[in-house]
């Protein structure tokens, strides 16, 4: 198995014991988004920047100090602005457009060690559910019917086919309607609209301020546990953040869950 195809957690796991490094783990990933160029999910690809992170992170893996993102090759959705890259949000209008900040989702990953290998496709603006209205063209699903090509889902339909091909470990994602849950369904991968206000809206391009959401588009419900609690937490420069610690969501997964029920409101069935 290519360390690209790796959940965080197993390339977590090989990172502490010394099995791989990030640069080696990093350069799995920027290979296969070569390869993987026909599915349009990368649209700008930053591999400086990703090795310069990598291996600071094999610095940090080396001297102990290596928390659970550390090492993580990611794609971030082309809503969050990174500062120096490319953040057109899907659109010509931003074309050329590089910030000079950083959003607070992907500051907060950075600072835990995660990669970056750059941005992904997206519906313009966020505005669309099948990654169709991209100025870059649409996104491609890997998963192929008949050789058929299929649409991945959107608003962010590039962060789904980017983890579905193995092309990064995880990527950033924003659901205002759907657009992370719908394109993880899409594309047989997890995603979660966390609760509104457990994750910084600061630097990301807005299509419903009382709506958006940003979250982790992962290859697992675990390692979504795991990237959420590295993006989530109160941010003073976001007006709806939520002041509350951020939980062990991984840690959760194994909690005794005996005596609780999964509630459907009636209103949502139709039987």
């Amino acid at each position: 198995m290519s360390a690209n195809s790796w959940t965080i957690a197993a390339a977590r796991d090989a990172l502490r014991a010394g099995e791989v490094t990030a640069v080696d783990l990093t350069m799995a990933c920027l290979t296969a988004m070569d390869a993987g160029d026909g599915l349009n999910a990368f649209v700008h690809k930053t591999p400086e920047m990703a090795l310069e992170q990598a291996r600071a992170a094999d610095r940090r893996l080396a001297a102990g100090d290596a928390p659970a993102m550390c090492g993580i090759p990611v794609g971030v959705k082309d809503l969050f602005a990174v500062k120096g890259v490319p953040t057109q949000a899907g659109s010509n209008i931003l074309r050329g457009f590089r910030p000079e900040y950083e959003s607070t989702v992907t500051t907060k990953l950075w600072e835990a060690g995660a990669v970056c290998l750059g941005k992904l496709n997206m519906d313009e603006f966020a505005m669309g559910s099948s990654n169709e209205s991209s100025c870059y063209g649409p996104a491609v699903n890997p998963w192929k019917v008949d050789e058929r090509r299929l649409t991945p889902g959107g608003s962010s339909g590039g962060s789904a086919a980017a983890v579905a091909a193995d092309l990064c470990l995880a990527a950033t994602g924003t659901d205002t309607g759907g657009s992370i849950r719908q394109p993880a369904a899409f594309c047989g991968i997890t995603g979660i609209k966390p609760t509104y206000g457990r994750v910084s809206r600061w630097g990301v391009v807005a299509y419903a301020s009382s709506l958006d959401q940003a979250g982790p588009m992962t290859k697992s419900v675990r390692d979504a546990a795991i990237m959420l609690g590295a993006m989530a937490g109160h941010d003073a420069k976001d007006s709806t953040s939520a002041d509350l610690a951020v939980p062990n969501f991984e840690a959760a997964l194994t909690g005794d869950i005996r005596g609780k029920k999964i509630g459907i409101p009636r209103e949502y069935r139709l039987d």
